[in-house]
C-alpha cells in the first residue's frame, strides 16, 4: 500500500490532508519536525513538504528524498513559489496550493504516484470468493467481493454508487450511498489505491490495466 510521509508546520493542515489521504486508502504518517524520522524506500512512496519549512533546517532531509527519487508534493499559498519550487526538485514532483482543496490534493497525488504504482494483474475465483492480485490470494469479505463483481461487470467504465449498490447488494434506497465509499476504502486498501478510481459527480471506475 502506498504510504504517504507529511511534513508540514502547521499540523491542521497536515491533519486534514492525512485524512483526505486515508479516505482514498493512502496510509499516511505526519511528522512535526524534519529530524524526527527519515523516510526509507520500503516505508515510503510519496513525501509532501511544506515550502514554509526553514531551508536550513530541512536542507539535508530534502537532499537525501532526492537522491532516493521520492515523487514530492509541496504545499505553499505563494502562487509565485510555484516555478521555483518545482525547478529546486529534480524528480517528479508538483505544488498544491494553500487553502487546501481535497479533489486537487487528490489528484496531484495519485498522479505522483501512477509513476511508482504500476498495477498488477487483477482475476477473481467466484469459486473461492476471493481476488487474485498477480496471482496471489487476497481474501475479501463477502459485501467486498460482491462490490468487485459489480465493479468487473463494466471494467474502465465509470459506475454510479446507486448501480453499485443494485448491483452489489440489492438496495433499491438511494441513501445508502455512503455504503459504497466505505466499502470501496477497504478494497483500496486490499487491491492497491490506484485500483479503484473515483469519478467526479459519478461514482467509481475498476481500473484493470
Amino acid at each position: 500500500m502506498a504510504k504517504v510521509l507529511i511534513y508540514g508546520t502547521d499540523n491542521s493542515v497536515s491533519r486534514k490532508l492525512a485524512s483526505i489521504f486515508t479516505k482514498e486508502g493512502l496510509g499516511t504518517l505526519i511528522c512535526e519536525t524534519v529530524d524526527r524520522i527519515s523516510p526509507t524506500p520500503e516505508e515510503v512512496t510519496l513525501v509532501v513538504m511544506d515550502a514554509r519549512l526553514k531551508w536550513s533546517v530541512c536542507r539535508p532531509l530534502f537532499y537525501d528524498m532526492q537522491k532516493a527519487g521520492y515523487p514530492v508534493l509541496f504545499l505553499t499559498a505563494d502562487k509565485d513559489m510555484t516555478t521555483h519550487l518545482r525547478a529546486l526538485y529534480r524528480g517528479q514532483s508538483d505544488v498544491l496550493m494553500l487553502p487546501i482543496s481535497p479533489k486537487a490534493a487528490v489528484a496531484k497525488a495519485q498522479a505522483l504516484l501512477g509513476h511508482v504504482e504500476p498495477l498488477g494483474q487483477l482475476a477473481i475465483d467466484e469459486g473461492e470468493r476471493v481476488a487474485l492480485l498477480d496471482g496471489e490470494r487476497v481474501e475479501l469479505t463477502a459485501q467486498e467481493f460482491a462490490l468487485l463483481l459489480a465493479l468487473m461487470e463494466n471494467p474502465d467504465m465509470p459506475i454510479s454508487r446507486e448501480q453499485l449498490l443494485r448491483k452489489a447488494w440489492g438496495y433499491q434506497s438511494i441513501g445508502e450511498t455512503r455504503t459504497v465509499d466505505v466499502h470501496v476504502q477497504r478494497l483500496r486498501k486490499k487491491l492497491g489505491v490506484e485500483r479503484i478510481e473515483t469519478v467526479y459527480k459519478c461514482g467509481y471506475r475498476l481500473k484493470m490495466a
